[in-house]
């Protein structure tokens, strides 16, 4: 995995039977996430299970080191059949937030960079073109302004996000998920191929609502919240 030795830095991959720092990765998992324990089992089991599991994906989950320490994690997939990565969940501990190496002055702006290197070696390896980049599901503005400090930048679309994946339905129970419905959201992206992303492009666009809602979600296009997106493309086509 990535290394940098004069930091201390380590990724350890967490899935595919890789089990030793599982217990790490999900101990600083709630220090950054306390409201989602609800996710520790879905962990667990995607820590012990292949990272082709679930298709159309390749999973990752990543505890980053620093000098042995727990420092950030990040949970993340390559989506093969949109070409693009899904980022899960992005956290680094308070103690280990700004660095300083090769220009980057933060871990977690390192740990987007590291994921985005990921993508590209998982798209390389199944003989895929440059990935259009990696997508994520933002809520607060304040995050909204993080993210964009990282290079994310929104997509104009219409977005809700469901309960929960649909892999994790059995796991943490249909019930108790229904209960929290869809929330409002933006959808955003960490390009990779700034020459191919365009945001003025109806079915990139689609494409990526479908990686999400889709793929990830496993809804069907019939569903509402599917085509609340695809019609908020559609309006700013129309808009143009």
């Amino acid at each position: 995995m990535f290394e940098i030795p004069e930091l201390g830095f380590e990724i350890q991959e967490i899935v595919n039977g890789r089990t030793r720092y599982l217990d790490d990765l999900i101990e600083l998992y709630l220090q950054l996430f306390p409201g989602y324990g609800r996710y520790v089992a879905v962990m667990r089991r995607r820590a012990n299970r292949p990272q082709d599991t679930t298709p159309p994906f390749l999973e990752h989950q990543w505890l980053a080191l620093v000098n042995g320490r727990p420092a950030a994690m990040t949970v993340f997939k390559y989506n093969y059949k949109r070409n693009c990565g899904l980022g899960l969940d992005l956290g680094v501990h308070p103690d280990f937030r700004i660095i300083s190496h090769s220009g980057y002055t933060s871990l977690a702006r390192l740990m987007i960079e590291l994921r985005h290197k990921q993508l590209l070696m998982d798209a390389k390896s199944l003989g895929m073109s440059l990935p259009l980049g990696s997508l994520v599901e933002v809520e607060s503005p304040k995050v909204v302004a993080r993210f964009k400090e990282y290079g994310m930048l929104l997509l104009p679309v219409k977005y809700y996000e469901p309960p929960a994946p649909e892999d994790a339905l059995e796991i943490i129970g249909r019930q108790e998920i229904e209960k929290t419905g869809f929330t409002p959201m933006h959808l955003g992206i960490y390009p990779i191929d700034r020459g191919a992303y365009n945001p003025k492009d109806a079915d990139q666009l689609s494409m990526f609502v479908k990686a999400y809602l889709m793929d990830h979600y496993g809804l069907p296009e019939s569903h509402w919240a599917v085509q609340e997106s695809l019609q908020s493309i559609s309006v700013e086509e129309r808009a143009k």
